[in-house]
């Protein structure tokens, strides 16, 4: 037994401000280590499918690939560096050289230009006096860019020291890599994981796209760039690719970066291959350039990168300034798959507010399996009873209830447990259980946590269908949470609508007080029953009685099954009839209300008298799943029922056939209906 106490709303609000805090100080304490992580990460991501590949080929652990890995990138940067290090090494004194020339004669330039008049039609303009502006702005220019070189040259050993920590960080992100991911679905409630997966599948795109397929679009262009340059004759061509390498990825803003540094450097080279003028050379070298950037959007980016990051261009520009104001060069490195990944939880939230499917293609037309893994459905078997353990031990932090009634569900020949088989293995089962005669429940579907989203609820959902016609048809029903948006469209789909719409209520039960009930006879289930019609609020409501967790018809034999097990009682001279149920909370002893035959007036006494019945009947707990009426609400309240959990339960039914002109809808359209987040264990309908 746990003794502690649960956490207040209260409590968990300024718990999670106090860790926000925490985190917010710890980021602005240490935000040099920001970019680092940042790159380790990046650097993990690209290397884990090399780091799985030759784990698996070579049978040797990821830290033993890991580092082989690192072994060929290290010899390759060497023998790169070997082979054009002196070239490369060349063109950069070079183009540094050329840069300084060009930075220390400005103020000369600037003397002479503003020595002579200029003369536009019949205007003439001295310039002589912005001489004393340019040049002070000029010599600032220089003095900037000068320690700007020496800071560089100082920082080297400092990048050297980052790089080191970089790759060792990567090396322990590859050792771990598998279990990253399950480690932060733990950290989500259970009934969330599904979503969470979701999210997680379409963020793995928008990154390769950008990490994987932005570094070769990187590449693509480096050498594009570097070898045209290199055949019109431009100077420092091998410094102008690595530049196209780097700009590259910078989307929008990089390629004009490398268009004005290409159209600077071939207009200040002394001559060109062609004998053109140096403003026609640098126009036409750029124009060509230009050309290669515009067939990189329009056939590489489309072919590489698909349309994940594709976001308009003044969105990409403001996001490139946001980026470096708050996070700076990593910011403006991706800035890209940030906005794309805002854009993904954006639209999820928005769903999520507005009651929505957050993934409306999966609703509306289910996810395509992939080629050669085909889902079948069949009757389970008791050799299927491992495969369902190892699933459902995945559910609900462990505490699914399915291991305990899998014997009862598959000795049932009335109704069926449906299993759901992928390549020899059950990925999914479902429940159909007959009620009474004419009346259909089905319960218990569970799909495999891994393969969310791949059709095999629905396909289950449909099987079990097909086997309740087979049975003769009837009413059939199901309870789903009032959050759970796909199960809603699956319904209206397949004929169901809504009836009726609980919310989960419970109270201590009483030590003191008295408790006027009375046992019900066999011979008066008639007339406890025709107390249902007696008053407006129970005929408001929906008439279902709960029979652990299951939702049927009121009937005599229905209430004959409580009064044999002595769980059905007059109150107060038969003004009012309860009916329980017994049940385990949490390892105690608890009791459910499964129906309230009672005037509205006096709801709230019975319900109060009823604590003091669970409390002689040893109960730790009294829950009711209580319909969402203002009077049931009222008198719960009145009665001392709190909401034991911050949902809605929703039930669904299907007559077989469908009545005629019947419509469906994906929410109960009762008093005091309101959409909140529902995380209920007993949530197992759809």
């Amino acid at each position: 037994m746990d003794n502690s106490p649960r956490w207040s709303n209260n409590t968990k609000f300024i718990v999670m401000l106090a860790i926000l805090a925490v985190v917010g100080s710890f980021l602005i304490r240490f935000q040099v280590l920001i970019m680092p992580l940042i790159m380790s990460v990046i650097l993990a991501y690209l290397l884990n499918p090399l780091v799985t590949a030759l784990s698996g080929h070579l049978r040797i652990s990821r830290v033993f690939a890991a580092l082989i890995l690192y072994s060929i990138l290290f010899l390759l940067l060497v023998g790169l560096l070997g082979g054009a290090g002196l070239l490369l090494q060349q063109q950069l004194s070079g183009m540094l050289a050329a840069t300084m020339a060009f930075i220390n004669g400005m103020p000369g330039w600037i003397n002479t230009f503003a020595a002579h008049p200029v003369t536009i039609g019949p205007f003439t303009f001295d310039l002589s006096t912005i001489n004393t502006a340019l040049l002070p702005t000029a010599r600032d220019w220089i003095g900037q860019f000068t320690r700007w070189m020496a800071g560089a040259a100082s920082g080297v050993a400092s990048f050297l020291g980052w790089t080191v920590f970089v790759f060792i960080i990567a090396l322990y992100l590859l050792h771990d890599m598998d279990a990253l991911e399950n480690g932060l679905l733990q950290l989500v409630p259970e009934s969330s994981r599904p979503d969470a997966r979701r999210l997680l599948k379409e963020l793995g795109p928008i990154w390769d796209a950008f990490l994987r397929g932005q570094l070769l679009l990187c590449l693509i262009m480096g050498v594009t760039i570097g070898s045209l340059t290199a055949l019109l004759g431009v100077r420092y061509a091998l410094i102008l690719g690595v530049i196209a390498t780097l700009t590259e990825f910078v989307p929008v803003i990089g390629a004009n970066v490398i268009g004005i540094i290409i159209f600077f450097v071939a207009f200040f080279q002394p001559s060109n291959w062609f004998g053109l003028s140096p403003i026609v050379y640098a126009v036409v070298v750029t124009a060509i350039a230009g050309t290669m950037q515009q067939l990189k959007g329009y056939i590489l980016i489309p072919r590489i990168m698909g349309d994940r990051l594709r976001i308009h261009p003044v969105i990409m520009i403001v996001g490139a300034l946001i980026g470096v104001v708050l996070l700076g060069l990593p910011g403006l490195l991706l800035h890209g798959p940030i906005i794309a990944t805002l854009r993904l939880f954006g639209d999820y939230i928005r769903a999520k507010l507005l009651s929505l499917p957050p993934w409306p293609e999966q609703d509306e037309r289910g996810a395509e399996l992939p080629a050669g893994r085909v889902v079948g459905c069949r009757p389970a078997k008791e050799s299927d009873k491992q495969d369902v353990l190892d699933m459902t031990a995945r559910t609900w932090e462990g505490h699914d209830y399915i291991p305990q009634v899998w014997s009862e569900w598959l000795a049932d020949r009335v109704g069926i447990l449906a299993a759901a088989e992928r390549n020899g293995k059950v990925v999914g089962i479902g429940k159909l259980t007959r009620l009474v005669a004419g009346e259909w429940w089905i319960e218990g579907l569970r799909v495999h946590p891994d393969l969310q989203g791949m059709k095999i609820g629905s396909l289950l959902f449909e099987y079990l269908l097909g086997q309740w016609k087979e049975r003769g048809g009837g009413m059939i029903r199901l309870a789903t949470s009032s959050e759970n948006v796909q199960v809603h469209h699956l319904c209206d789909r397949l004929g169901f609508h809504p009836i009726e719409t609980f919310r989960i209520m419970a109270a201590s039960p009483k030590d003191r007080g008295e408790s006027a009930f009375e046992l019900i006879t066999e011979a008066d289930a008639p007339a406890a029953v025709a107390l249902s019609k007696k008053s407006a609020y129970n005929r408001s409501v929906s008439g279902l009685v709960n029979t652990s967790w299951r939702w049927s018809r009121l009937t005599e034999d229905r209430m004959r099954e409580f009064i044999q097990r002595g769980r059905a009682w007059w109150w107060k001279n038969r003004a009012a009839v309860l009916m329980l149920y017994d049940s385990d909370h949490e390892s105690e002893p608890s009791l459910e209300i499964a129906a309230v035959l009672s005037p509205a007036t006096q709801l709230a006494a019975m319900l109060g008298q009823a604590r003091r019945l669970a409390g002689l009947s040893g109960a730790a707990r009294l829950a009711w799943a209580m319909p969402d009426h203002p009077a049931a609400a009222d008198a719960a309240r009145r009665a001392g029922f709190t909401q034991d959990w911050d949902g809605q339960l929703w039930i669904f039914e299907r007559p077989d056939p469908p009545s005629a002109g019947q419509t469906s809808g994906s929410a109960p359209t009762g008093p005091g209906l309101k959409r909140r987040t529902v995380r209920h264990p007993r949530n197992d309908g759809g």
